[in-house]
């Protein structure tokens, strides 16, 4: 409770909004954004400015209007405008109530004359119904009145800042109406109803209001003279303490805010200070985490809000892969997320199926990011050894950071085995028949090795069986050209491919013709989870065919079609072991045999390493 004498409200005046350019109401700083590693804290200063008067008021003034209060009420009654505009100009949504009373020998003892509204002239109306009349004894029904303020006589709004406003210059019965001392404080804290007390002559000399005043966490306003009523009035509304409450309404897990003091209570207008701890856990996960205070005044939300935005550093380092004799293995560490902040981790290095010292060497440290540092390397040597061998891996792994949280904390690095261990074949035949060939491309087959052969047209004969043909090509191709070059890399081949623009078979009775004919044959390195490997591949195609005449469909699919002479066979592959060998005809005849459009790949030892 807070106490003014009659001699303050001379010095201070009675405007509510201070002359100076006090802050707004409400939080500062409203918005924190702080950058954290997990286990990390930090504090803030936080100040409420609290409004001059308390958020959403609900204002009953209740005047004693017996007949030695008629220069109080005229005082009240000619200033009501400006405690009206007062108040609303600092709590736009403030209401108004108006009541009295008299003595249980006056007909009236108590009476609402208006009851709460945002309607400055109804409660001017209902100021201008006292009238300074009756009153018996000295006591007067003061406690009669706020009990029935207390208990229903007025319609509080639910989330309101409730204030009940006295001015007399007696005491009241006690028990008044039925109702005592302990009967009324104990209703008027049921409300929530502060009360304001303006002792205008003897209001206060049985301590009755220094009581009740004390037990709502109102005002007594002492020695106030009747001119002086609308002054203390508002010096009293001005000087009711309010409770400001942080309470965290939303916070990630693993983020903590705490506040010192739990609470503050300070007269309405004054700032309440706190001291705001923000912690992590160990384990909060990098990112932006957000949370949300609200600051209550009284108990309720007034809008007072806070929001907090931790940002949280993260780590990660990269795969990498290099060829044995490739130098170091430089693995990369990235700090993601802000970087104002220094970040350390400690890093080392790890068996797999690459060991230490024998594939590379063992490496282990700490990194340091600096302000506006993002990445880091870790370089990390690699042993060229002579020994054929698979790729293999190791890793990298980080621990330990400070003032970041690792989001990837294991680098794989993958050695690329660069000892070949053998050579790849191919071969590439236009036109076989009989032991005769036209056109044909390395016919040494192995090694493979870059190699064209072309005619412009062919005419071979075995019997009955006679093969014309024209524009003939067979190519191979090897890359790289010369294996030992370079190490084993996705990628190296050896390949052949074999083309006839126009194709005639006579075998007796029956006559062949054939579109373009076209075949491929390849063995590839190809990345594979054990390392490089090599894949055989073949392929052909018939543009069109025709048998004695007739059209038969033809095209990349596999087909067999049985002649009065054998067996035509198209498009056929076979594998056998590591050799591929792709035909796109085969007449297999009781004579003789031919071959149109042959490819042939093969892989001897391990070329791919």
């Amino acid at each position: 409770m807070a106490t003014l004498l009659a001699g303050c409200l001379a010095s201070s005046g009675w405007a509510l909004v201070p002359a100076g350019a006090a802050a707004d109401p409400g939080v500062e700083p409203s918005n924190v954004t702080l950058t954290l590693g997990p286990g990390g804290s930090a504090d803030v200063n936080k100040v409420v400015h609290t409004p001059p008067v308390p958020p959403k008021p609900d204002l009953v003034f209740i005047a004693d209007t017996t007949g030695s209060m008629g220069g109080a009420i005229a005082n009240v009654r000619t200033n009501a405008a400006d405690i009206l505009n007062e108040v609303s100009t600092a709590q736009p949504t403030a209401q108004f109530a108006v009541a009295e009373y008299k003595d249980f020998t006056d007909s009236s003892p108590f009476r609402v004359n208006q009851n709460l509204t945002d309607d400055d002239p109804s409660v001017q109306a209902g100021i201008n119904q006292w009238v300074a009349s009756g009153g018996g004894d000295f006591p007067e029904a003061n406690l009669n009145a706020l009990y029935e303020v207390a208990t229903g006589a007025v319609a509080f709004r639910a989330d309101s800042t409730r204030i009940a406003v006295i001015f007399g210059d007696a005491p009241s019965h006690d028990p008044s109406g039925g109702h005592t001392l302990a009967d009324t404080s104990a209703a008027l804290q049921a409300a929530g109803i502060r009360l304001v007390a303006v002792d205008v002559g003897a209001l206060d000399s049985e301590g009755q209001f220094s009581n009740l005043t004390a037990a709502t966490g109102g005002v007594l306003l002492s020695g106030v003279a009747g001119d002086e009523v609308a002054d203390a009035i508002l010096a009293g509304i001005k000087a009711i303490e309010v409770t400001v409450t942080p309470k965290v309404v939303s916070c990630p897990a693993g983020v903590s805010v705490t506040f010192s003091p739990a609470n503050r209570t300070v007269t309405s207008g004054e700032d309440a200070t706190f001291t705001e701890h923000v912690a992590l856990a160990g384990s909060v996960p990098a990112g932006t985490h957000e949370c949300t205070v609200d600051f209550l005044i009284d108990g309720e939300s007034r809008g007072f809000v806070q929001k907090l935005t931790v940002n949280v550093p993260g780590l990660k380092i990269d795969d990498v892969e290099v060829p044995e004799n490739g130098g170091p293995a430089v693995f990369t560490v990235t700090r993601t997320g802000p970087t104002t902040n220094p970040v350390t981790v400690k890093y080392a290095t790890a068996n797999g199926t690459a060991t230490a010292p024998g594939d590379y060497t063992a490496v282990n440290g700490t990194l340091t990011f600096a302000a506006g540092e993002t990445t880091k390397p870790v370089p990390v040597p690699i042993v060229d050894d002579a020994v054929n061998e698979p790729d293999e891996t190791f890793t990298v792994n980080l621990s330990a950071p400070t003032g970041a949280a690792i989001v990837d904390g294991a680098g794989t690095g993958t050695i690329v085995d660069n000892e070949r261990d053998g050579t790849f074949s191919c071969q590439a035949t236009a036109v076989k028949i009989a032991g005769l060939k036209a056109a044909q491309a390395n016919p040494a087959d192995v090694p493979c090795a870059d190699d064209v052969a072309t005619v412009a047209q062919s005419t071979l004969n075995a019997g009955i069986v006679k093969v014309e043909t024209s524009l003939l090509d067979a190519r191979t191709d090897q890359t790289p050209d010369d294996l030992n070059s370079a190490p084993p890399a996705v990628g190296d081949s050896g390949s052949a491919k074999a083309t006839i623009e126009k194709t005639k078979i006579t075998a007796g009775l029956v006559v062949i013709e054939l579109g373009v004919i076209k075949s491929s044959a390849s063995a590839t390195c190809v990345k594979e989870p054990e390392g490089l490997k090599a894949q055989l591949a073949g392929a052909s195609s018939i543009a069109s065919l025709k048998i004695n005449g007739v059209p038969v469909t033809v095209g990349t699919a596999p087909l067999t079609i049985p002649l009065l002479v054998g067996s035509l066979q198209i498009n056929s592959t076979q594998k056998t072991g590591n050799t591929i060998v792709q035909r796109a005809v085969f007449l297999d005849t009781l004579l003789t045999d031919v071959v149109l459009a042959e490819s042939k790949a093969n892989v001897e030892g391990q070329p791919c390493g």
